[in-house]
């Protein structure tokens, strides 16, 4: 689950990577807590967690004007797990540690492979929303994000019922054709490969 509002992110992100110290602060207070609590489950140490998420945040300002982020939350989480396996390998492990370490699940090549899948699939439905007039895609969102149904829609933006569906119909042939574009794209891409 998201911490803050994808629009919220976006915003505080462009003001920080300008340089403005408030919009840092911000993202600092509303993912510190987060990320730390992830450091100290993995170190198991809560000195070492700070340190290695103060290192990561204290990264993330001095080269904030050439990163090239494109999901700020993954990256961090990302920056907080490679920061701990780094610490861990470079010092010397304790019982506790190894035990931590028998105990996380590694993702298989096929996992990353479906998540890779996954975040291509919401990549391609959110750039297809984009696309679409902004009454389409509150529409879209109140029914599949908030699962509102058509009736409440109606309600709650004062239009017909048929509207809505109208309206979700359009939605989803947009996410369609975009979704089959992107694997005939990728079909194509693949025997290219094999030709090669």
């Amino acid at each position: 689950m998201s911490v803050t509002e994808p629009k919220t992110n976006k915003l505080l992100l462009t003001e920080f990577k300008k340089g403005n110290k408030k919009a840092f602060r911000k993202l600092f207070e509303l993912f510190w807590e987060p990320m730390f609590i992830n450091a100290k489950s993995i170190v198991l140490d809560e000195d070492i967690a700070k340190d290695i998420v103060q290192d990561i945040w204290l990264n993330l300002w001095q080269k904030r004007e050439n990163w090239d982020i494109k999901n700020f939350e993954a990256y961090i989480f990302r920056s907080v797990s490679y920061g701990c396996f780094k610490y861990l390998r470079d010092n010397k492990l304790k019982t506790t540690h190894l035990q931590v370490i028998d105990s996380l699940e590694l993702l298989s090549e096929s996992n990353v492979e479906n998540q890779h899948n996954l975040d291509q699939t919401r990549f391609i439905i959110e750039k297809s929303l984009t696309e679409l007039p902004p009454r389409c895609q509150q529409i879209f969102r109140l029914s599949r994000m908030e699962a509102a149904s058509n009736e409440e829609i109606a309600q709650r933006l004062g239009i017909s019922k048929r509207s809505v569906e109208n309206q979700m119909s359009i939605a989803l042939k947009s996410i369609r054709q975009n979704l089959r574009v992107a694997q005939s794209s990728l079909t194509s891409l693949f025997i290219l490969i094999l030709l090669l």
